[in-house]
C-alpha cells in the first residue's frame, strides 16, 4: 500500500537514499528530507523543481473550495502569476498572509480594500478576503466565509505560507514548514473531522528574486519577524543600496521620504548618487554582501526608470516594497535583469 510523507506529500520509499521520499523504515511518517528541514533546517539546493503547468493541471482536477494564499509583502508576484488567470475562470477565497509582520499601526481593513480593488481590476473571482496577522479572530473569520462541508484546496506561490496556515487550521504542526521553495512536492491530502484539506505544490514565480538566491540567502531576504520599517529623509540626488541586491537612485528631487518594507536582516547603505557607482565597484560582495547568484555587479543589472510624483510604491518581486513620497523625482532601480520591478499606488 502506498504511503505518503505527512510533511511534503512525497511517496515514501526505502530503496534509494538519493531520491525524494526516502525513509529508513517505510512505517515512518516523514521522509528524510522533511525530517532534516524540521529538525535541522537543512535543505538541499534544487532537489525539487516545480512544473507550473503540471501543478495547474492537478489543481483543475480537484473539487472543493479554492483558498488562495498571498504573501502581503509579495502581493504583485501573486497578482501577476498564472494563478490570477486561473481564478478568473473559477471562484476562490483569498488569505492575505504575513500581515502580522507589518508595522503595528497598519490598518488591515484598508489593506483588504486595496487588494479588493486590485483583484477587481484583474477580474479575479473572489468571495472573501481574509487577513491573517495579529488579529486573534482569524480562524473565526476563516470559517465564517469558508464552509467546512466541502473539501479545501489550499494553493499559492512558493513561500507564501500555505503549510503554516494549514497547520493553524488543523490546530497542530502536521505539515513541514520552511522558508525554502519546493517544500511541498506533491498534493498532500489531509483527512480531518470536517473535510479533506489539500495542501498543493507552491508555484514558481520566474521573475522573483527568490529564484536566484541560495537557501542561506533566502533566510535573510524572507521576513520572519515584525519588520522594523526604515525611513530615509533624502535631499537631492541620493542612492540607497539594498545590500548588493539592488540600487535605488532618487534624482532630480527637492526632498523625498523613502520607507522600506524589507526583512530586518538586509543591510541598507545610503550615499550621494555621484558616489554610488564607485561604492558598488569597490564593495560588491563585501560591504554589499548579499548578492544574487550569477550576477557579478551593476553591469549585469537592468535599470528600471520611473517618473515619480506624490506617494507611490516600488515593488520588487520576492524582496518587498519601498514607498517614496516626493512632489517630483526620477526613481531608478537597478537589479538583476530577471527580476520584476513595478511602480504601483501605495498600499500603506
Amino acid at each position: 500500500m502506498e504511503k505518503r510523507c505527512l510533511g511534503c506529500g512525497a511517496l515514501l520509499q526505502n530503496t534509494d537514499i538519493s531520491k525524494i521520499g526516502y525513509v529508513q523504515d517505510i512505517k515512518m511518517d516523514y521522509c528524510k528530507r522533511c525530517f532534516q528541514m524540521i529538525h535541522y533546517d537543512i535543505h538541499n539546493d534544487n532537489d525539487f523543481v516545480t512544473d507550473n503547468n503540471l501543478v495547474l493541471e492537478k489543481l483543475r482536477t480537484l473539487t472543493g473550495q479554492y483558498v488562495w494564499i498571498i504573501d502581503i509583502f509579495d502581493l504583485d508576484s501573486s497578482l501577476d502569476s498564472v494563478l490570477a488567470q486561473f481564478f478568473t475562470e473559477r471562484n476562490c477565497h483569498i488569505i492575505l498572509n504575513k500581515c502580522d509582520l507589518l508595522p503595528e499601526k497598519v490598518n488591515y481593513q484598508k489593506i483588504g480594500q486595496y487588494v479588493l480593488k486590485r483583484i477587481k481590476d484583474k477580474k479575479i473571482n473572489c468571495s472573501a478576503i481574509i487577513t491573517r496577522g495579529t488579529n486573534p479572530d482569524f480562524l473565526d473569520n476563516f470559517y465564517h466565509y469558508v464552509s467546512t462541508d466541502d473539501n479545501l484546496i489550499i494553493c499559492g506561490l512558493a513561500n507564501v505560507g500555505k503549510s503554516t496556515i494549514i497547520n493553524q487550521l488543523l490546530g497542530k504542526d502536521v505539515l513541514t514548514t520552511n522558508r525554502y521553495p519546493g517544500t511541498t512536492i506533491e498534493i498532500n491530502q489531509i483527512n480531518t473531522d470536517f473535510s479533506i484539506v489539500n495542501d498543493t505544490v507552491g508555484l514558481v514565480c520566474p521573475y522573483s528574486i527568490q529564484q536566484y538566491l541560495t537557501p542561506k540567502q533566502l533566510k535573510a531576504v524572507l521576513p520572519s519577524n515584525k519588520v522594523r520599517v526604515t525611513v530615509f529623509q533624502l535631499k537631492q540626488n541620493q542612492t540607497i543600496s539594498i545590500s548588493g541586491l539592488c540600487k535605488i537612485d532618487i534624482k532630480n528631487n527637492q526632498d523625498a521620504t523613502v520607507i522600506l518594507y524589507l526583512s530586518n536582516q538586509i543591510k541598507l547603505h545610503r550615499c550621494k548618487y555621484e558616489n554610488s557607482e564607485k561604492l558598488w565597484q569597490n564593495n560588491y560582495g563585501k560591504l554589499l554582501s548579499l548578492t544574487v547568484n550569477k550576477c557579478s555587479g551593476l553591469k549585469q543589472m537592468k535599470t528600471y526608470k520611473f517618473s515619480h510624483n506624490g506617494k507611490k510604491d516600488y515593488f520588487i518581486s520576492g524582496l518587498g516594497f519601498i514607498t517614496v513620497i516626493s512632489k517630483k523625482a526620477d526613481v531608478e532601480i537597478s537589479i538583476y535583469d530577471k527580476i520584476m520591478v513595478k511602480q504601483r499606488e501605495a498600499m500603506i
